[in-house]
């Protein structure tokens, strides 16, 4: 993963620091609007201490789809950066998730001009 995103962009990773959202992601069905989600996740992100500035690395777990984009926004607006995202799920034909043959690395920020 790690020769992957150096790969995307150039010594990008220089120091990688393991932090784990907690497991109180929204569920689906919730009734709150995506801005309260993503006002929630920005707050989680900020006492997780993402630093400003830094670019981080997101890996989006199994059944991290829905809310997952919500996240990448969270982390931009607290960061400056939308993550890199690595996906190492799929779902197959039958809606299930399957683990990638090859992980999926994303840079969102390399997309979307300045």
């Amino acid at each position: 993963m790690i020769e992957q995103i150096n790969t995307i962009s150039t010594g990008a990773v220089k120091q990688l620091v393991f932090k784990q959202i907690p497991d109180h992601i929204p569920k689906n069905d919730c009734e709150l609007s995506h801005a309260e989600i993503i006002k929630a996740l920005e707050d989680m992100l900020i006492k997780l201490e993402i630093p400003a500035g830094v670019q981080s690395t997101f890996i989006l777990p199994k059944g991290g789809l829905s809310w997952g984009m919500l996240l990448q926004i969270a982390f931009k607006n607290v960061s400056k950066f939308y993550p890199f995202v690595v996906q190492p799920w799929e779902m197959n034909a039958d809606r299930k998730h399957k683990r990638r043959e090859r992980i999926l690395v994303t840079d969102i920020n390399s997309a979307i001009p300045a």
